[in-house]
């Protein structure tokens, strides 16, 4: 599998609509817990927009300013604000209904998430110097310096991020937000077996083309509240 400017702006072409969509059913609906979790396609086709920026720029050969730029917001993106929203939709999921996760629990996974993001992408704004893009068999490896590089293993990096993605969806009790997260995790697996030279990259394309599930994810039956008795 190729990708490229083309392929990532095709992708950012297809979610915008689609998280218009969304957010239409939700507004109609009255489904105003699933709101956040509906602009998540919007969100996702803006990341691939900025990606593809960045494809420009190194087809090109320009790493400044262009690239450097685009590459530091689609890495807010990816290593920031997914570890935050993902965990905040599902704390916003089914607020007026009895969840199957307390709701302190999925407030310290959310604080959990916010806190990796801002640890994983402060440096890279602060320091753009520590992104170094390139091409690698047809995907892009942002080339990273993290905190706590040489210390914590690619693997254990990785599968600790997966976690903080799908376990809040899979927690919510929600049917529809469950497959949706089971999605992911085998893109996932995909994205380590096959592609873990541009990880990164790669798993948030595939979770960007996912997202489109959401328009049948948001049309779930709203969760009933248990009587009391």
């Amino acid at each position: 599998m190729c990708f490229s400017s083309a392929a990532s702006f095709a992708a950012a072409g297809l979610l915008l609509p689609a998280g218009l969509a969304t957010t239409r059913h939700c507004r109609r609906s009255g489904r105003w817990d699933l709101l956040p979790l509906a602009l998540s396609p919007l969100l996702f086709g803006v990341q691939q927009a900025l990606e593809g920026l960045v494809w420009i720029g190194l087809d090109g050969g320009e790493l400044e300013p262009l690239t450097r730029n685009a590459a530091v917001a689609y890495l807010f993106f990816a290593h920031a604000f997914w570890l935050a929203w993902i965990p905040f939709c599902a704390l916003h999921y089914g607020q007026d209904s009895r969840p199957v996760f307390q709701p302190r629990g999925r407030q310290l996974m959310l604080a959990g998430g916010l806190a990796m993001g801002l640890w994983l992408w402060l440096p890279l704004l602060l320091d753009p110097g520590r992104i170094h893009p390139t091409v690698v068999r047809g995907s892009i490896d942002y080339l990273p310096v993290l905190p706590g590089h040489g210390l914590v293993s690619h693997e254990v990096g990785t599968l600790v991020y997966g976690l903080v993605i799908s376990l809040p969806l899979i927690l919510t009790g929600s049917r529809r937000l469950t497959w949706f997260a089971a999605a992911l995790i085998a893109a996932f697996a995909l994205a380590q077996v096959s592609y873990l030279h541009a990880f990164s990259s790669v798993w948030c394309y595939f979770s960007a083309l996912l997202s489109l599930l959401l328009l049948w994810v948001v049309r779930e039956a709203r969760p009933v509240r248990p009587q009391l008795r």
